[in-house]
């Protein structure tokens, strides 16, 4: 049977958004030549490239009119990615300190789907343009490139818009969405970039210069985590800068659709909000856990080790922001296990964080607890609340089998990685990092050494991971359904 998807339509988009890339290129290459590095040709020659290629679809589609529909809008979310990919690796394939072909693609993907996993070895040994690229494809990834799109592009404010949307934004349900999707697109925007100006100025007062505050602001707001130093934020030996980031990445955290609505109405929105008290919960609760075991273990810290060090941890973690502490990996089994509880937990849905989401687990949480009512008392009905809506049995099953698959996956991959001689407790971190896009690294990819040292293909696979993580599984999964390329 005849495909009804419109190949010329897609190819018109991607081109669009290539030629989009072509223009955010330009930037990091003013970077290079503000700083008088050579790497400004390598940006030059991926603008340059990304320019020919978008203009070449362009033409090719010219009489194409951009209709896409939900397929065709699956098939653009997933492919821009790789796209974007490929143009962004350029520069690093041709800094002085190169990149191979494998690392590159590593390193971008790692970037643009904000997990902060790095190929890098010596950060410091790189040019201010390439650390400024790497710290801008988080930014641009963190809210996603659909949704940057959207923004930019008038003749997408349509219903195959919302759909694109759907596709790449993180979550359950996108409340008061306006049926004019640019305008949710610009006012999420706005928000964004606010809080980047804010937490841009807030580090510039601190210990930082300008570069390393915009760089650590790109890497806070994205939930991303990429650093311009070897020792990460510890460089700067700094509680300020330790707290303005945590106040940041919490901030990032949450839902900004509801950081906007919040602005527009009053704080009583947020505050009201019962997504928002219990990922507030969920922090305090496993910082409190984390310094107890602390005193537990017979540990004597100072006031940074007890209060701003694990709290710093834990939005990190939660957030899936993935900067670290020197030292976590010596607190014990528990920090461990509770690092790997927040990674998989994340932060709230329509927030640039990864992990599974706060809203899905108080969804599921709701509905094991009817489970158990319904036992006890069979004659009733039961329905599952989440912030004060009711969701219909759908919604339920669909979160229930999206955790589902994301925890088979998780075991899955767990189980191959071990087939290269790596421990159980190295595969499962390493996985759970990639797959929530949260980029720690605990053992052969922590202080004892970094993802580089890991075997080619498993760069591959945990690439991979982390776009399947980053658009949440169902987004590239329901491309391998034969149906779904059939009329």
């Amino acid at each position: 049977m005849a495909s009804s998807i419109k190949p010329k339509s897609i190819i018109r988009v991607i081109g669009r958004l290539v030629l989009i890339e072509a223009l955010l290129l330009l930037v990091p290459m003013v970077v290079c030549l503000i700083y008088g590095e050579s790497e400004w040709r390598g940006f030059a020659l991926s603008a340059v490239a990304a320019g020919i290629a978008g203009g070449v679809a362009e033409a090719f589609t010219v009489r194409s009119p951009a209709t896409i529909h939900a397929r065709e809008g699956f098939i653009i979310t997933s492919v821009i990615w790789i796209v974007f990919t490929l143009f962004g690796i350029i520069p690093f394939m041709l800094s002085r300190q190169p990149l191979n072909f494998t690392d590159a693609v590593f390193e971008v993907i790692s970037g643009l789907t904000t997990t902060g996993a790095s190929m890098i070895t010596d950060v410091e040994a790189q040019s201010h343009g390439i650390l400024f690229w790497r710290a801008f494809t988080q930014w641009i990834g963190g809210l996603g490139i659909i949704l940057f799109m959207l923004a930019v592009l008038p003749q997408l404010n349509k219903a195959s818009g919302i759909s694109m949307f759907q596709a790449e934004a993180t979550g359950i349900t996108h409340d008061k969405i306006h049926p004019r999707i640019r305008q949710t697109a610009l006012s999420v925007w706005g928000v964004y970039s606010l809080l980047t100006v804010i937490s841009t100025v807030l580090l510039w007062i601190g210990p930082m210069n300008l570069f390393d505050s915009l760089c650590q602001t790109f890497a806070a707001v994205a939930t991303g985590g990429f650093s311009t130093r070897n020792a990460g934020v510890g460089y700067w030996q700094s509680d300020y800068v330790l707290i303005t980031l945590t106040a940041v990445m919490f901030v990032a955290g949450l839902n900004f659709i509801m950081i906007y609505n919040t602005a527009r109405k009053g704080i009583r929105e947020i505050f009201t909000n019962s997504i928002f008290k219990t990922f507030t919960c969920v922090t305090i609760i496993a910082y409190m856990l984390l310094a107890a075991s602390a005193v537990i273990r017979h540990v004597h810290p100072d006031i940074d080790d007890l209060l701003v060090y694990p709290l710093f941890h834990v939005v990190s973690a939660v957030t899936s922001t993935g900067f670290s502490i020197n030292g976590a990996e010596g607190w014990g089994s528990f920090a461990l296990f509770l690092t790997i509880l927040l990674m998989l937990c994340g932060a709230c849905t329509g927030s640039t964080s990864g992990g599974i989401k706060i809203d899905r687990l108080m969804v599921l949480r709701d509905n094991a607890v009817n489970e158990i009512r319904k036992t006890a008392f069979p004659q009733r009905t039961y329905v599952v609340h989440l912030n004060g809506n009711a969701l219909d049995h759908s919604m339920v099953a669909r979160i229930t089998a999206f955790v589902t698959l994301y925890l088979t996956v998780i075991i899955i991959l767990t189980g191959v990685i071990t087939m290269w001689g790596y421990s159980m407790t190295d595969s499962l971190f390493m996985v759970c990092s990639c797959i929530g896009c949260n980029g720690l690294g605990y053992g052969i990819t922590g202080a004892e050494g970094s993802f580089a040292a890991l075997p080619d293909v498993i760069k591959w696979l945990l690439s991979a991971v982390m776009l399947i993580g980053r658009l949440e599984l169902f987004t590239f999964l329901v491309l391998l359904i034969p149906s779904f390329w059939k009329r």
